[in-house]
């Protein structure tokens, strides 16, 4: 089991302390945190109940399936519409298809939404838990599928962490790589960043692919935060420009090494 009261409060405090690293970002934090503990109680209640349901082989798919046979996720939506005051006009299965096919405008869509994401955590976590962490080059989270924009830097090196489920995985162990390319030239990747380096945007100039990256190791946050923090790192985007990339064919339009701009950014 999970400790939920002891997560909530590792989270709220991660809010306070790393929100000011938005520079004039905003979330809403009262909807922010009630989500967040709707899903941590969810999460608790797959761990507690389904254990066997939650092993960390399973894929997300069939999870979703032997869940749904299961009646959980319909209870899973009756409560989680009753927490959110949201009304569900269709059948948990119909609400579930209308999240899967892009349908998140509708009150069950959203539900559905939520709900998914509480599954994909859970197995995201068994996989952590049990030491299946991917080595690999890809944007994709190997859990769920989402692509993540954010990259953070940690002892063993650097991962790229899915904004929907949470997984980490690994993408390279000794320097930045891009998980786009797969290019790792220090010259042809560039990292703008504030003076303190906390927060980076990184550019890959042979692709072009930019990404964020959580530079300061100091940072603790749940994972699930880690995405939210990092669009901090957006506010470097006006250093980066169209000439800082390769033309098709491969020839270099600049030969300038990203590494920061004016007095604002840092390389």
């Amino acid at each position: 089991m999970i400790e939920v009261r002891e997560r909530m409060e590792e989270f709220k405090d991660a809010l306070r302390k790393y929100t000011h690293l938005l520079k004039g970002g905003k979330i809403d934090l009262e909807k922010t945190i009630k989500i967040e503990e709707l899903e941590l109680k969810l999460i608790d209640d797959l761990i507690s109940n389904k254990s066997v349901i939650c092993e960390s082989k399973r894929d997300l798919q069939s999870l979703i399936e032997a869940l749904l046979d299961s009646g959980w996720i319909e209870e899973a939506m009756r409560r989680a519409s009753h927490e959110l005051n949201v009304e569900i006009d269709s059948s948990p299965r119909e609400a579930l298809e209308a999240f899967l096919t892009g349908n998140v405008e509708k009150p069950a869509g959203k539900v559905a939404l939520l709900v998914v994401q509480s599954i994909a955590r859970c197995l995201a976590e068994s996989k952590l838990e049990s030491g299946e962490i991917v080595e690999e080059v890809t944007p994709l989270c190997p859990v769920c599928g989402a692509e993540s924009r954010t990259m953070v830097l940690e002892r063993e090196g650097y991962y790229m962490v899915c904004p929907f489920c949470s997984y980490k995985w690994l993408v390279s162990r000794d320097k930045i790589r891009c998980p786009y390319c797969g290019n790792d030239n220090p010259i042809s990747l560039g990292v703008f960043s504030d003076r303190a380096r906390r927060l980076g945007l990184v550019v890959c100039q042979e692709c072009g692919a930019t990404w964020r990256l959580v530079i300061d190791k100091s940072i603790k946050a749940p994972r699930i935060l880690l995405p939210v923090i990092s669009l901090g790192a957006e506010a470097y985007r006006k250093f980066i420009h169209n000439d800082m990339v390769r033309k098709p064919g491969g020839q270099h339009t600049t030969d300038a090494i990203v590494e920061g701009g004016g007095e604002d950014a840092q390389g």
